[in-house]
């Protein structure tokens, strides 16, 4: 829902790749184009595997690629308020993020059939959620006022929900990261009347997480040693696997935000999945995000495939002593820049390009449809137990901006292209520097005159010069200009953070080093 605060960077956007159109009489003037609409998404031909530049994953292909998108907290289970469930249109979800570029999603786990306390508006109001993976078949009633859960068998309409909204994801070229749990509902959102499933009284099953009436409920994630609680958790994590292993398009991620003591946890889970999916035809990445009041260090010495850590802009490097050592990094803003919605657009942008010039993908937490009038964080259309018909187009630029960092990766060779943020007076760079086919995406937060060290091809080769204005979309072409400056001055030709694409005039490197 929302992570830790940490110090804000300057911040800000690239978009790219406009196709002009050449009739046989003239012109077009590209500096007064806008992107039209996003192109299909490439099919998914297999799992994603890490690349050779080990800040991006690759497709079946061997292509490098970024994971960017929207994700929102009832694109799977419907939530709504007073007791009363509202379904969200999942297929028009899914055109949202084709409309604007994405290729990148989490469907969520609430745990719970109730959380309690949820502070988007005064007083904070409780969400009922639906549906869950256990069977409620009673006899008794939980806490919650409905069946018991039995631990021992599975309501496959859970399941059946789960492969239907993976699939028309794959359908439509769009991966999607599997929360299997998400911890921070049991460390934030609990109440005696949830009816969490793992507590004895709602569960014919013998199983119990010890929770009491104002107890933090976190048992269930923070044991040391398999137990009780872990063999039905893995049975379901081995049920979700058997579901959806033959999807190309599946991440997995443990938990979001969960209590710093569930480290031993998210590693067993992390540990379980590889080797059940070892098991299987196919293996898909896995991934571990951020936990509340614990440092990054935790995701990055883990076994994890990819993390999505708490710090604003990700790191150039996010290395430790895991197996892989090195992650692929998604900057999820909802771990990361909590406050998102108190700033301008342009801060906005910020965050997602200087998050694309060090080497990282990102996620945008979009509230989408659930109505959040606190702070007036999302006012969507006509809200229905708070639940609402259509999005807020107030994030509108920032949904596209992610879209046109996703066309401007595409320009690049991206497996070349490393962080060199010390090549611009920006600070913020991606760049490839051969003494041939050099090219780089500079991202200016600010905008204003900035220098770049294009020294790395001598004076007698030139650069092609090309400005993104990621206010508007727009694409400029400029003058080339000469290489082999140390500090090689460019102004944008618009007010505004910018973001200049340079490269080589006979094309940019593909092979060799960077």
């Amino acid at each position: 829902m929302g992570g830790p605060v940490f110090r804000r960077r300057s911040a800000g956007v690239c978009r790219v790749a406009l196709v002009c159109a050449i009739t046989l009489l003239a012109l077009c003037d590209v500096s007064s184009l806008l992107f039209a609409a996003e192109p299909a998404n490439p099919p998914i031909l297999g799992p994603l595997t890490v690349s050779s530049n080990p800040h991006y994953f690759q497709d079946a292909g061997g292509h490098p690629l970024i994971l960017n998108g929207s994700q929102t907290w009832n694109t799977f289970q419907d939530w709504g308020t007073e007791g009363s469930v509202q379904a969200l249109d999942f297929d028009a979800f899914v055109k949202f993020l084709l409309a604007h570029g994405h290729n990148f999603t989490l469907l969520w786990t609430v745990e719970m059939p109730k959380f309690c306390g949820l502070p988007y508006a005064e007083p904070p109001l409780d969400f009922t959620v639906t549906p869950l993976p256990w069977a409620r078949t009673g006899p008794g009633m939980a806490t919650d006022g409905k069946p018991k859960f039995d631990l021992t068998r599975f309501n496959q309409d859970f399941f059946d929900r789960l492969r239907s909204r993976v699939q028309a994801l794959n359908d439509a070229g769009v991966y999607a990261g599997v929360y299997l749990f998400t911890g921070e509902f049991l460390n934030i959102f609990r109440c005696p009347s949830d009816g969490y499933p793992l507590t004895g009284a709602n569960n014919l099953n013998g199983v119990d997480d010890g929770y009491v009436r104002g107890k933090q409920g976190i048992n269930a994630v923070s044991m040391t040693a398999p137990n009780a609680i872990t063999k039905f958790q893995d049975a379901y994590v081995e049920k979700v696997i058997d579901t959806l292993n033959a999807l190309p398009n599946v991440l997995w991620i443990v938990s979001e935000e969960a209590p710093s003591s569930s480290a031993w946890w998210n590693a067993h889970q992390i540990a379980h999945i590889r080797a059940y999916e070892a098991t299987k035809p196919h293996r898909h990445p896995i991934g571990y995000a951020a936990l509340i009041s614990s440092w990054d260090s935790v995701l990055y010495n883990s076994d994890a495939d990819w993390v999505a850590p708490s710090v604003i802009v990700s790191p150039a490097s996010s290395c430790g002593a895991g197996k892989p050592a090195c992650k692929v990094n998604v900057n999820d803003s909802d771990h990361t820049y909590y406050w998102i919605w108190r700033q301008t657009p342009q801060e906005n942008r910020n965050y997602a390009w200087e998050n694309f010039t060090t080497g990282n993908q990102v996620l945008f937490m979009d509230p989408y449809e659930v109505y959040w009038p606190h702070e007036r964080r999302n006012l969507c259309l006509s809200p229905t137990h708070d639940i609402c018909r259509e999005p807020d187009a107030r994030w509108n630029n920032l949904r596209d901006n992610l879209g046109y960092i996703r066309r401007c990766s595409g320009k690049v060779n991206l497996a070349r292209m490393a962080p060199r943020d010390t090549l611009s007076s920006t600070g913020f760079c991606l760049a490839q520097t051969p003494s041939q086919g050099a090219e780089y995406v500079v991202y200016a937060p600010a905008g204003g005159t900035f220098t770049v060290d294009v020294s790395a091809m001598s004076s007698d080769r030139e650069l092609a010069v090309d400005w993104i204005d990621p206010a508007t979309g727009t694409e400029t072409a400029g003058a080339t200009v000469s290489a082999g400056s140390p500090a090689q001055s460019f102004t944008p030709p618009f007010s505004g953070d910018a973001v200049l694409y340079l490269v080589d005039t006979a094309g940019h490197a593909t092979s060799g080093g960077r």
